[in-house]
């Protein structure tokens, strides 16, 4: 009985952790089942994610956005501004999206830059992180920065599968760069010990990336 109780919630725990994996570009999915044009419906589902999660936190207060170490709080304010000023050039340039090859429209930019990495960082390193923190002991940090990683890279398969380019060698090398990508944002929030950290981190990341595009 006690074997089966324990398989029941091994199998739990690994159906809600594909479910949030995948909850990012499964949201954006959805939304673009909704009457909007594609343009917005990348700001939809991340603002789904973005509504789910604070719902979530409010009643768990499972992670803190700011950081009790003030150095890092400067960091992040002064790093939303150059974010603001990077987000305004990459609208100008309307960078070409890297999987469907079309210019960006201005939301599209705002997603990217904006929501979808609050909605991404939220996801991993604010609810996952924060599963992953509770259920390992021994090394917990380890098991979580290497954990939420995998999953992150994992997830932009999901992107790529939107398209139907899932099997395509840019889409094995794209998750590859991003579990690396889901590890430095890791390390950034554990030594922030926050959320805010990473997040201005990753708006920064994907703003130049589009103007390299």
């Amino acid at each position: 009985m006690r074997n089966q109780k324990q398989m029941l919630c091994h199998m739990s725990l690994v159906l809600t952790l594909v479910l949030l994996t995948f909850v990012v570009p499964g949201a954006n999915w959805l939304a673009g089942k909704l009457p909007l044009t594609s343009s917005f419906n990348g700001l939809a589902g991340s603002l789904l994610i973005i509504l789910s999660v604070y719902v979530w936190h409010t009643k768990t207060k499972a992670f803190t956005f700011l950081s009790p170490i003030p150095s890092w709080n400067t960091f992040s304010f002064l790093g939303g501004i150059v974010v603001l000023g990077l987000l305004i050039i990459n609208i100008l340039n309307q960078p070409v999206a890297g999987i469907t090859g079309l210019p960006r429209s201005p939301a599209q930019v705002i997603d990217v830059i904006l929501l979808g990495s609050i909605a991404e960082e939220l996801i991993f390193r604010g609810v996952i992180w924060s599963i992953l923190t509770r259920l390992s002991q021994k090394n917990s940090w380890i098991i979580t920065l290497v954990g939420t990683s995998l999953l992150f890279g994992v997830m932009h398969f999901g992107y790529w599968a939107q398209s139907g380019w899932i099997f395509q060698p840019e889409a094995v090398f794209h998750v590859i760069s991003m579990v690396f990508a889901g590890a430095f944002y890791g390390a950034v929030r554990l030594a922030s010990r926050c959320l805010a950290a990473p997040v201005v981190v990753h708006m920064l990341a994907n703003a130049i990336i589009l103007l390299t595009q």
